[in-house]
């Protein structure tokens, strides 16, 4: 039997960060401003981004992205290519011989995980990161921004 993956209201309410009153609301609310589900909730204040990441590691089983365990530097740049990694929004942590850990704004995105497994050759574990964090370990691994409005702000 197939199991099947919750969405990230009901991650949430059964959480207790979201009530079914303010899910329902918040979905026709978040149709009309053309935003997925947790950026409308995280911009409206509704839940923060932490909270959305801790829920989602927790349904998930997968680890969340701690800045404190890993060290990120330009050296890291060489694994995953910049267009790789703003792409897929992920970026490489570690690596040992046969196992590389990557912080990903989407860890159930299985087509990126794939495609980085075949750019490296090697096992990839997923931890989950927040887009705050993602655009962090962009700028500390790439030197350079990640946020599109923030790189066209800058031009204006």
């Amino acid at each position: 039997m197939r199991k099947v993956r919750k969405r990230l209201g009901e991650i949430l309410i059964d959480a207790g960060l979201l009530s079914e009153e303010q899910l329902i609301q918040s979905l026709a609310e978040q149709k009309k401003s053309g935003l997925k589900l947790g950026d409308y909730l995280i911009a409206n204040g509704i839940v923060f981004e932490d909270q959305i990441i801790a829920a989602l590691s927790r349904q998930f089983q997968i680890e969340k992205y701690d800045s404190e365990k890993f060290s990120t530097g330009p050296e890291l740049a060489t694994i995953i290519p910049h267009s790789l990694a703003f792409k897929n929004q992920l970026v490489a942590l570690e690596q040992d011989a046969f196992v590389l850990k990557i912080a990903m704004v989407d860890p159930m995105d299985i087509a990126a995980l794939d495609l980085v497994e075949r750019h490296t050759g090697m096992e990839v574990e997923p931890l989950i990161c927040s887009k705050s964090e993602f655009n962090l370990l962009m700028n500390g691994i790439y030197g350079i921004r990640s946020d599109m409005d923030e790189s066209l702000g800058d031009m204006t």
